[in-house]
């Protein structure tokens, strides 16, 4: 696979795609919009979240009309509002087995989509940073 600097860069929105004029929702949209119906501590815990998905490597953050997607060279973890809160989503190659897990989707052979509830900054901890760095790695990165 190659890497982030062969993406095509969509014109309109500056979203990365790994094929030139892949379909997509070509919408900007901010993470205000998206909590507009949140709380501020909703607001908050989501900046942070959005900073740890920054930390995991070259990483880019949208915010859709719906949820906020994070892309490395593929979409790879992103997060669904709540009013107190948000639903973090990653795939993994693997299943994980946590009490913390409150969904899971198998997506395909390739990868496993996984969902954590955060409502509070403790939610936000090493577990999940891991879970995230093993996602951008392997999936994000298209890297087994």
């Amino acid at each position: 696979m190659g890497d982030v600097d062969d993406l095509w860069i969509c014109p309109s929105c500056g979203g990365r795609f790994v094929t030139p004029n892949m379909w997509h929702s070509c919408g900007v949209h901010s993470l205000q919009e998206l909590f507009a119906r949140s709380t501020d501590d909703a607001l908050s815990l989501a900046e942070e979240y959005v900073a740890i998905l920054h930390g995991l490597g070259d990483v880019q953050v949208i915010a859709q009309k719906t949820r906020l997607v994070a892309v490395a060279r593929v979409r790879f973890a992103g997060l669904e509002p709540r009013e107190h809160g948000f639903r973090a989503t990653f795939a993994l190659r693997r299943w994980v087995d946590s009490d913390r897990i409150v969904k899971k989707e198998h997506h395909n052979d390739r990868w496993r989509g996984h969902v954590v509830d955060v409502r509070a900054v403790g939610d936000l901890d090493d577990e999940l940073r891991g879970w995230l760095q093993e996602s951008h790695d392997t999936v994000g990165l298209q890297r087994d």
